[in-house]
C-alpha cells in the first residue's frame, strides 16, 4: 500500500477513535440506557429511503429483539445518554493501490437509495460514514449541512453528482472531509472551504473544480489542515496569482498534499516552497509542469515522498535534492531531466523510481 493510502487508513482509525473516546465509559447502570425513541424512528425513517440488497442494515428493525438501535449494525451510543453519535454504513469497496501514483477503486456491495432528512433528528450525531456505497448520481443533500455538531463526514465514491453544497461551510466542528471520488462533483467558488476552521483531513480529489479560481486562497485560510488531496480536479492557478503568494500564510500545518492530475504549472513552486517546512509527501504528477526545477530557498528536511512524473521537466537535477535526507519516495519518470544522484543517496530509499536521467 502506498503512503497516501496508508495516511488515509490511519486518518479512519484515529478519527473513528477519537469519536468512540465521545461515547462514554459504561457505567454501574448503564445497562438500562436505551436509544432515544424518537431518534430510533429517525434511523427506521432513514432506512426506509435506502435499497439493501446485501442486508447490511437486518439488524435494524421495530421487533423487540431488534428496538433498540444502539445495538443496530453501523449505529453507535453514548452509554451514558443513549444518544446516537456514530452512523458508519460504509460500503464495502476499497482503493486498489497499483504503483505509487495508480489507484483503482474495486468492490460493488453497497447500499443504494437516497437520504433522508430524518437524520436531521439525530442532535447529537458527530461522525457519519457513507463512503463507498451507490447514491446513482444523486446531489449531497443540503440537510447534511444542518447536522452541526458533525466532525467527522465521508462520502468518498458514493457516486454523488452535481454542486458541492456551500453549507457543508456551515460544519465548523469538522475535522475530516472526504468527497472524493464522487466523479460527476463540481464546485465553484470554494469559499465555505475557509469556514471549517478545525479541518485537518480533505479529500475532494475527482470534483471539478475548474471555476473554483480561489481554491489555494481558501485553502490557505485553515490553519489546522494536516492533509489535502485535490487530485483530477481540473485545478489551474491564475497567471497573477503569483503575486499574491506574499499575502498567504501557507498552511503551516500541511504535511500531505495531492495535487495529481491537474492542470498545474511552474507558477506553483513559490507557494509550495513556502510549505515546504512541514511538508512529508508532495504528489504532483501529470500537470503542466515545464522546464527546469528551481531551487528551493530552503532545506524540504520533513519530505519523503515526492512525484512528479509524466510533467515536461527538463535541465539539471536541482541540488536540493541531495538534501532530503528523509525522503523514501521519488518519482521523475516520463521527464527529460539530467544529471547524477550520488550513490549514498540513493541507498537511503526504500522505494525509488527514477527514469529519464543521463
Amino acid at each position: 500500500m502506498s503512503s497516501k493510502w496508508f495516511i488515509l487508513f490511519q486518518y479512519r482509525v484515529l478519527f473513528s477513535a477519537i469519536i468512540l473516546l465521545h461515547l462514554e465509559p459504561k457505567t454501574a447502570d448503564s445497562s438500562s440506557i436505551r436509544c432515544i425513541e424518537e431518534e430510533r424512528k429517525a434511523l427506521l425513517k432513514f432506512k426506509q429511503g435506502l435499497v439493501d440488497e446485501f442486508g447490511f442494515l437486518s439488524s435494524w428493525g421495530s421487533e423487540g429483539e431488534k428496538k433498540d438501535c444502539c445495538n443496530w449494525r453501523g449505529v453507535r451510543c453514548s452509554n451514558q445518554t443513549g444518544h446516537v453519535k456514530v452512523l458508519d454504513l460504509h460500503g464495502t469497496g476499497r482503493v486498489k493501490v497499483l504503483d505509487i501514483q495508480t489507484r483503482v477503486m474495486s468492490g460493488n456491495a453497497s447500499l443504494r437509495g437516497t437520504l433522508n432528512p430524518a437524520l436531521l433528528k439525530l442532535h447529537y450525531l458527530r461522525h457519519l460514514d457513507l463512503s463507498f456505497n451507490n447514491f446513482s448520481g444523486s446531489q449531497i443533500p443540503m440537510f447534511i449541512g444542518s447536522l452541526s455538531k458533525l466532525e467527522y463526514l465521508d462520502l468518498f465514491a458514493a457516486s454523488f453528482s452535481g454542486p458541492i453544497p456551500p453549507l457543508l461551510g456551515n460544519l465548523s466542528r469538522l475535522q475530516y472531509l472526504s468527497l472524493g471520488y464522487n466523479k460527476l462533483l463540481r464546485a465553484g467558488n470554494l469559499d465555505w472551504i475557509s469556514q471549517l476552521f478545525s479541518l485537518r483531513y480533505l479529500d475532494l480529489s475527482s470534483c471539478n473544480l475548474s471555476k473554483s479560481t480561489d481554491w489555494l486562497q481558501e485553502v490557505d485560510k485553515i490553519p489546522s489542515l494536516k492533509t489535502l488531496y485535490l487530485e483530477q480536479c481540473d485545478l489551474q492557478l491564475q497567471p497573477t496569482i503569483h503575486r499574491s503568494f506574499s499575502h498567504l500564510n501557507s498552511s503551516p500545518s500541511l504535511e500531505t498534499l495531492g495535487l495529481s492530475y491537474n492542470n498545474l504549472t511552474a507558477s506553483i513552486y513559490p507557494w509550495l516552497f513556502n510549505v515546504s517546512s512541514n511538508i512529508v509527501e508532495i504528489y504532483l504528477d501529470s500537470n503542466h509542469l515545464k522546464g527546469s526545477i528551481p531551487d528551493a530557498p530552503g532545506p524540504m528536511i520533513s519530505l519523503r515522498t515526492l512525484t512528479l512524473s509524466d510533467n515536461e521537466l527538463d535541465g539539471e537535477i536541482p541540488k536540493f535534492f541531495q538534501n532530503m535526507f528523509k525522503l523514501e519516495g521519488l518519482s521523475l519518470r516520463g521527464n527529460s531531466l539530467e544529471g547524477v544522484i550520488s550513490e549514498h543517496f540513493f541507498s537511503n530509499f526504500s522505494y525509488l523510481k527514477v527514469t529519464g536521467l543521463s
